[in-house]
């Protein structure tokens, strides 16, 4: 019951702080924050925008094929990507002995 009692007071304490801060940031901000009244003296058909003209033939669109990719080709040689393995590979149990399991 106790721990209910200090949850409640708690509760109603962060309320009570954020509705403090709120209403702080409402009195600060109030006579800075706004535009001002400003009244419209156009007529309604000055405010639309002019009417465009409608097309007479429609834009021809072309697209260009993009070139082909270039070709790739491979040079003989070793280009130490691994591959084979010539006992001087990195990593775990590499190199150490075994042999066959005859």
């Amino acid at each position: 019951m106790r721990n209910l009692l200090t949850l409640v007071i708690v509760g109603l304490v962060g309320l009570l702080g954020a509705a403090s801060i709120g209403y702080a940031a409402y009195v600060v901000s109030r006579d800075t924050v706004g535009t001002p009244v400003t009244k419209v003296r156009l007529s309604p058909n000055e405010l639309a925008p002019v009417r465009a003209r409608p097309r007479t033939t429609p834009a021809a669109t072309t697209r260009a094929t993009p070139p082909p990719p270039p070709a790739t080709t491979v040079e003989p040689g070793d280009d130490h990507g691994g591959g084979g393995d010539d006992g001087s590979g990195r990593g775990r149990n590499r190199g150490r002995g075994g042999g066959d399991d005859d």
